[in-house]
This record gives C-alpha cells, structure tokens and sequence, in this order.
C-alpha cells in the first residue's frame, strides 16, 4: 500500500480515534428502557434508585464493600482527597498519569512530587516512594495503566512504614485484577473513570470504590453539597453527582461487558499476529500480572523500526488513524509543570523512555469490521517501516527541517 503523506487517499475513510466510545446494539436497547423506567418514575437525579443499583453493581463486580458514583473521576478524587483530609503537604504521583490525577491534588492545596514508572508495567515504580517521600509527604497516588494495576502490596508496604495515606488513579481498571485482587481490594480507596471511552461508561461518571463504611458515607455526604441528612449540612461538599441517566447507561452496558472483553481481547490477539516480525516493534504485554479488559493496545518504537515514533504518529494520522502518545509528555513535562522553578530539575529517566516511544492504537473502529480496522493500521505501521527513511525525509519537508 502506499502512504497518505506521500500523496495516497487515505486508507480510512473516516478518523479512526483510540478512544472510539463502545455500545452494543443491545446497551442501547436496554439504555432506553431504563431511561423510559426513569421517567415513569419522574426521579432523574439525587442518589435515585438507577445510581443505587449500579453502585451495588460497581462494589460487586471489584469484590468491594462500597462504591460511591459520582460525575466523572476527577470530581471523585477531589472528594476523595477532602474525605480523607489530605489538603496540604506533598504527595507522591506517578508522572505516567493523566493530568487531572496532578491538578486534583493542586486543588486541594497538595504539591505533586512526581515519581518515575516501572518500565515492565508503566506503574509507578513503588521504590520511588523511598527516594522521594520527605518529611512533608502525606500521600502517594499510583495509577493503573492501560488496566495493568500497580504493584499494590508493596506500594501499600512502604507507605505504610512512612505513615502516608494512599489514593490510587484506577481511571483505566475496571473489571481489572492483580494476582486475583481488584481495584479497592488493596487496603486503600481507589477511584474509577467511567468516561465514554473507557471499557465501562456512564457518558461521564466515576466511582470511589472503598472497604471503609465511613469513607463512603462522606464521599456520598460530599458529593451532595456536604448534606448529612434534611437541612443538615456538616461538611464542604459541592455538587459531584451522577444523575439516574448516566447511571441507566452503566447499567445498561454492564451485560456486554464479558462478550465486549472477549472482543477486545481479539483485537489484541489479531495485533499481535499481524505486527508479529516487524523490526522495533514491541508489545506492551497487559496480562502478565492479572485479568485486564483490553481496551488499550500499544507499542513501542524501539530504533530497530528506523522510523521515529513521533513520524509514525504523524504517518498514522494522515490515514485517518488517530493513534495517540499516552500520557505524553509526562505530567512533568506538562508547560503548568515544567516551566515552574520548583520542576525544572526533575528527573524520570524511565518515563521519558517510554513516554518517547509508545504509542497506543485503536481497539474498537467506525463504521468498518475490527478485522479489517486492525489489519489496515497494521498494515500502515508495516509500510512506514518499509519507508522508514522516507517517511522522516518527507515529514522534515513538512516541518521546514
């Protein structure tokens, strides 16, 4: 085939993003009967029966006391962070994370010391917690990448030891597991993103999952403005709920989940046979340590490939393959970040590594068969590698040198 930055049509048609929102035929179905159920009701919001159910849901399938919905993830860690009265000091963060892991701990008046990953998971690598937990350290936040889960047992070890608090950034972990234990199982509270391109959606959402009564019943307090019963406010909360019509949706999609897994997991499969033997690329293995869902499937560029990564991003997306970094730069390299004086020495050695050579590709694909979504990127990647000496030439020309 040949290439679209050297004058072809595309080989998509249309975009094909790596976070292509997942509904069935049959989530729909059940979504607007749900939805209809709501409305006969005439109760769409404020802990209705919908967000009840798909919170016993949600605990149930984490193997988990307690889940508290909220409105989306980054809600749920700010409320987390003022249930546990973490709101000042520093606190431990992976810098292969998402950027509101970061933010939510400036928001609630922490300072974020970022740590370095371990290369084999993309985790925060538990060590880090040594070298840089001073005496002003009040937390850590690992987070779960692409579902594979931290090193928890000795991530909750040395922070125990230290006397810090640990929060844990599960955004990509639903239905996930390390060695038979999922998210909350852990000994520490974890929140859940149930954003619209994650393996599980409310269209916005989130959850805290939680073995502490206590912790749950003030997340729930807090999410509703700090109400602790009828004109009984006893704490600064503000409005993080989930209404019954994202709920209805999660409750709708909690039945294709096991033949949504399968299908993801397919995808991989066909990933890995049709890039098997192509020089510098290589696997990012999600399943070594537990169960994983698959939403995410991505590689490494390493030089052998003789394209850069950057120029296979750049390849990819003139075909319509909206192939993305993740999380680059690295939260620590973010301008908000790095252009602080405070910042400007770090040093994450490993997460620059990896964050300068992965790339993560599509899994689910619009309007075409996955088959065929996953043999066209493949056979993109193939061909950069192919022209890999063109390829850089030709984008040069594009950026003027």
């Amino acid at each position: 085939m040949e290439l679209a930055i050297f004058g072809a049509k595309p080989r998509f048609e249309k975009a094909q993003p790596v976070g292509f929102p997942l509904v069935e035929s049959e989530t729909e179905r059940r979504f607007h009967e749900l939805v209809d159920e709501a409305f006969r009701r005439n109760y769409l919001t404020n802990d209705g029966p919908l967000v009840r159910r798909l919170e016993d849901e949600i605990a149930s399938r984490h193997k988990c006391a307690h889940a508290a919905f909220m409105a989306n993830a980054t809600l749920a860690q700010l409320m987390l962070m003022k249930a546990l009265g973490l709101e000042s000091g520093a606190v431990v963060v992976s810098a292969d994370t998402f950027i509101s892991t970061a933010h939510v701990c400036e928001w609630s008046g922490l300072t974020p010391v970022f740590a370095d990953l371990d290369p084999d998971t993309l985790t925060l690598d538990p060590e880090e917690i040594v070298r840089l937990a001073g005496p002003d350290a009040k937390a850590v936040i690992p987070t779960h990448v692409f579902g594979v889960l931290a090193d928890m047992p000795r991530i909750m070890e040395l922070s125990r030891a230290r006397g810090l608090q640990v929060v844990v950034d599960a955004a990509h972990a639903f239905d996930c597991d390390r060695d038979g234990v999922s998210p909350g199982g852990f000994g520490a509270p974890e929140f859940l993103s149930f954003h619209a391109t994650k393996f599980f959606s409310t269209f916005e959402g989130g959850a805290v999952l939680t073995n502490d009564e206590g912790l749950a019943k003030a997340m729930r307090d807090l999410r509703n403005f700090g109400f602790a019963g009828v004109d009984d406010v006893r704490a600064l909360g503000i409005n993080a709920k989930g209404s019954e019509i994202s709920a209805a949706f999660g409750l709708a999609s909690l039945p294709a989940l096991a033949e949504r897994r399968e299908r993801l997991r397919a995808v991989h499969d066909a990933y890995d046979r049709e890039l098997a033997g192509v020089p510098g690329l290589r696997r990012h293995r999600l399943d070594r340590f537990g169960r994983n869902n698959h939403r995410y499937y991505a590689v490494f560029v390493d030089p052998e490939y003789g394209a850069g990564r950057d120029t296979a991003v750049w390849a990819l997306w003139h075909d319509n393959v909206l192939a993305r970094r993740y999380f680059y730069p690295g939260a620590h390299r973010m301008a908000y970040y790095r252009d602080r004086t405070a910042y400007r020495n770090v040093s994450l050695p490993a997460t620059d590594k990896a964050l300068g050579s992965i790339i993560a590709l599509p899994t689910a694909f619009d309007g075409i068969d996955w088959r065929d979504g996953v043999r066209g990127v493949s056979e993109i990647l193939k061909t950069i590698h192919e022209r890999a000496e063109d390829a850089e030439a030709r984008r040069r020309s594009f950026s003027g040198g």
